[in-house]
């Protein structure tokens, strides 16, 4: 299989990538795509993230800022700035073994105090102190980062005028920028074309990996109810009319399944890629409707995933043992490691039942910085009668995003000039009211 890898860069970046690996390696297709700033990096993403395997950018911040636009199925993410301790420890050594200046006149990201250099140095410690440094910024948020490098450059531009430094060595290219009209050496190293593959071959093999784990067997399990078979003038009939329908359904989800009748039920064969468009993500499950608007179905719809097809097939037929002890109407799904989720039966949004044109959603998405499936996924939850409005806790409850994921889709729209908060709204007793927003994309 030939992979496809996006590098999104800046200019100085890409021009350094694409000398040292090219336009293909090892049989990937690589292509190079420069921005301007986060908001130009996020659109980027979101515009070109069906056309690529997987994307790699060149630090934290980048990647904390696709991180917050990317939505399921995430897309395979890696940043190709990394492995260079190694570098940095020879350099250091000979800087200091040379005698060109003492550590308290150089300036390392990841040590307050330069001082503490030749003891890092003697006793090894230097991969230790970057992987501390890379994890606490690989927890921050996007906003923070940029705080961050912000207060770096800051601090290496007051040390500089103030004579307190020699030189710098930094994994930041705005802190090389900064630092050029300064009288302080500032030494910027890229990532070797060794570290670059390195980092290739974990995206390909992420990449196979989110592949493989897409590709797993799935089963959907549909049991009428022995009224239901009651009310069919003939078996074979009924069990047409309900294939017909399961078809119907699979096909305006691009899945092409396969049928087998299993006595008075009947199974659908699919893998799981195919199963997460079905049911929003695993977060729902729209089919049982669909099947009574279409033939008055009364029964249940359980559903399993495994490694292969006998897996699947075992725990869609234990999710039919465990859904036919509730009495609430859902959905039973084990997944490939056996965990039992409840989908909610509802309907799944489209773009026919959303009734904007697609242009249009696709249009809102770009200018908010979301996905297409974003939107249309809170317009799926405006279906469930909300007069246009909701807060994060509706996109908490009916698509199952986290109360921060909600929170910024929500603010993302108001910004984008696509909702307007109207008012507060209280959820339960407790806790503060949220933002009530009035969404509208025309």
């Amino acid at each position: 299989m030939r992979e496809r890898i996006a590098f999104l860069l800046q200019n100085h970046f890409v021009d350094y990538c694409r000398c040292a690996l090219g336009e293909e390696w090892n049989g990937c297709e690589l292509t190079y795509l420069s921005y301007n700033g986060l908001d130009h990096l996020q659109q980027l993403f979101l515009e070109n993230k069906p056309r690529y395997d997987g994307f790699l950018v060149s630090g934290a911040l980048p990647l904390s800022a696709l991180r917050q636009v990317d939505t399921p199925p995430y897309a395979v993410k890696g940043v190709c700035g990394g492995y260079l301790e190694n570098l940095y420890r020879i350099l250091l050594s000979r800087v200091l073994q040379r005698g060109w200046t003492d550590g308290s006149r150089i300036g390392v990201d990841y040590l307050k105090d330069g001082r503490l250099l030749g003891e890092v140095l003697r006793d090894d410690r230097l991969p230790e102190l970057v992987s501390a440094f890379n994890q606490r910024m690989a927890e921050m948020t996007r906003e923070q980062l940029a705080d961050f490098e912000a207060q770096l450059v800051e601090n290496y531009l007051r040390r500089s005028r103030a004579g307190e430094l020699d030189i710098v060595v930094t994994y930041f290219y705005s802190v090389a920028k900064a630092l050029e009209p300064e009288p302080v050496e500032c030494w910027y190293a890229y990532p070797s074309r060794g570290s670059l593959i390195q980092t290739l071959e974990l995206c390909v093999k992420n990449i196979r990996l989110n592949q493989l784990r897409r590709n797993l067997s799935a089963v959907i399990r549909v049991s009428p109810e022995k009224e239901w078979w009651t009310g069919q003038s003939d078996w074979e009939v009924g069990c047409l009319t309900l294939k017909q329908s399961l078809l119907a359904y699979c096909r305006t989800h691009q899945a092409d399944p396969i049928f087998k009748d299993d006595l008075a039920d009947v199974e659908v064969y699919l893998n799981t890629e195919q199963l997460g468009k079905m049911t929003e993500q695993f977060t729902c499950c729209g089919l049982p409707e669909y099947l009574r608007e279409k033939t008055g179905f009364r029964g249940s719809v359980s559903i399993g995933a495994g490694e292969d097809l006998a897996h699947a097939r075992a725990h869609a037929m234990e999710a039919q043992s465990y859904r036919s002890s509730l009495e609430q109407k859902v959905c039973i799904y084990i997944d490939t490691a056996g965990t039992v989720h409840t989908l909610p039966q509802r309907r799944l949004s489209n773009t026919r039942s959303v009734g904007i044109p697609a242009e249009q959603v696709e249009a809102a998405a770009n200018r908010c910085h979301l996905s297409s499936e974003t939107v249309y996924r809170v317009l799926s939850a405006l279906e469930t009668g909300h007069a246009g409005q909701l807060t994060s806790q509706d996109l908490v409850r009916t698509q199952g995003f986290s109360l921060r994921v909600a929170t910024r889709v929500l603010k993302a729209l108001a910004d984008g000039g696509c909702a307007e908060i109207t008012g507060q709204k209280r959820v339960g007793n407790k806790g503060r009211p949220q933002n009530l927003y009035q969404i509208h994309l025309d």
